[in-house]
């Protein structure tokens, strides 16, 4: 009697460590990747924006890079 329980409940761990580690995979690494692709251009393309000593032109090229950055992660998805 004892033994029926056992191996249901061991089956049943088995499984869940099995989906935990099914859900760390390639394709979500792939999709963060991506995500830090662009989140690193940003960042350069603002430090570049942050050396242009007129305020009107440097806010402009700061929206520009951060609406690369969103048009580059709507490509990840």
């Amino acid at each position: 009697m004892k033994r029926t329980t056992v191996i249901p409940r061991l089956s049943l761990a088995f499984l869940v460590c099995l989906g935990t580690f099914a859900a760390v995979s390639p394709a979500t690494v792939a999709g963060n990747r991506c995500k830090d692709r662009c989140n690193e251009v940003s960042r350069l393309r603002k430090a570049v924006c942050k050396e242009i000593p007129l305020k009107h032109e440097r806010h402009l090229c700061e929206d520009a890079a951060k609406r690369a950055k969103n048009d580059c992660k709507h490509r990840c998805r």
